[in-house]
């Protein structure tokens, strides 16, 4: 009998390699299996245990979300621009790069000033809690503008670097800056 971790693991790497495929039919699919092509990183987030790697992916899909609305390009694409810009090497998060792709990450590199993320501890009655804070500067109309996202989620969904930041050294806000690079 297959062990859980050994099984879910072999369930994530079937719905990557169908999310690739249908990444790659994805301008002559119908509408609503668009819809469900682009909400497959949604469920593979939830079986992922990695809490490195479900952050890294939640919040490369709001930066995706955010270049398909201002650059008006196709998600799976803008998501594949995202991991170019922010310099993503994990082969887990990673697809073929296309031409598009590399296109899209230089539009989004001229529209996109700075993207930061910040974890804060919030503490509640019913034990720990997080936020994590996802901000985009970037040019509208030749002047600054912010695009923020706030999710509050639960303390053992927080990437261990940040749990272990507040543990070790009662951190109670965590910033990571994704592009640009340093």
């Amino acid at each position: 009998m297959t062990e859980e971790p050994d099984l879910v693991q072999l369930i994530r790497d079937n719905f990557h390699e169908i999310l690739r495929y249908l990444q790659q039919q994805y301008d002559e699919l119908p509408p609503e299996l668009k819809k469900v092509v682009e909400s497959i990183p949604d469920f593979l987030s939830d079986i992922e245990t990695d809490s490195q790697l479900i952050n890294k992916r939640e919040v490369y899909q709001i930066i995706a979300e955010f270049l398909h609305k201002n650059l008006n390009e196709e998600l799976p694409l803008c998501l594949d621009a995202t991991h170019i810009i922010c310099g993503e090497d994990d082969p887990r998060l990673l697809k073929e790069r296309t031409e598009d792709a590399e296109k899209i990450a230089e539009d989004a590199k001229e529209l996109i000033l700075t993207i930061k993320v910040h974890y804060e501890l919030l503490k509640r009655s019913k034990g720990l809690k997080y936020n994590r804070r996802t901000e985009i500067f970037y040019k509208k109309k030749n002047q600054p503008a912010l695009t923020k996202v706030e999710e509050k989620l639960d303390w053992d969904r927080a990437p261990s670097d940040v749990r272990s930041g507040y543990l070790n050294e009662e951190k109670k806000i965590s910033t990571f800056k994704l592009y640009p690079i340093e």
